[in-house]
């Protein structure tokens, strides 16, 4: 049973307006960062989910598994891989059991680029973190601290 305040405002509805709102706020400001990072590396937003996800997954992907990945055509997608590979970032091969399939993975410089724009989002909750005055950011780390760490994963139903 949730808990209810003198307004009738539920414990979960306040705490889902204090959520989105802090993840809206957190969200605007690490990707004007991340977005930093993606221009000075001359990439549109759909070349940049293809190497986020090609760095995530973390192994060779084929074309069609990444247009599945990134929400775009196959051609579109071929397109976002030539680009890739003619910056550097990524490579394209033909599959070993198929040659008809094209495999695609990040190269160094593109595992780089991918981890460049992670610390970019990093930065900017360290920075968040750094400027909340210490008992902020003590009541906040107490108050996350029970949910990361509990047994119970409340991420999933």
């Amino acid at each position: 049973m949730q808990s209810t305040d003198r307004t009738g405002t539920d414990s979960a509805d306040r705490v889902f307006a204090s959520l989105s709102t802090l993840f809206e706020r957190l969200s605007c400001a690490a990707k004007s960062s991340t977005m930093d990072v993606v221009t000075q590396a001359d990439l549109t937003f759909s070349q940049f989910r293809a190497v986020t996800e090609l760095g995530a997954r973390g192994a060779a992907m084929s074309v069609n598994e990444l247009a599945d990945a990134v929400h775009l055509s196959v051609a579109a997608t071929g397109r976002v891989v030539d680009r890739l590979v003619s910056l550097g970032l990524a490579d394209r091969r033909e599959d070993r059991a198929d040659r008809r399939v094209k495999r695609v993975s990040l190269t160094e410089a593109g595992h780089r680029f991918a981890a460049a724009a992670a610390d970019a989002r990093a930065d900017t909750l360290r920075d968040f973190a750094r400027r909340l005055p210490a008992d902020l950011a003590d009541n906040l780390d107490a108050a996350l601290r029970p949910i990361v760490d509990a047994d119970t994963d409340y991420f999933t139903t």
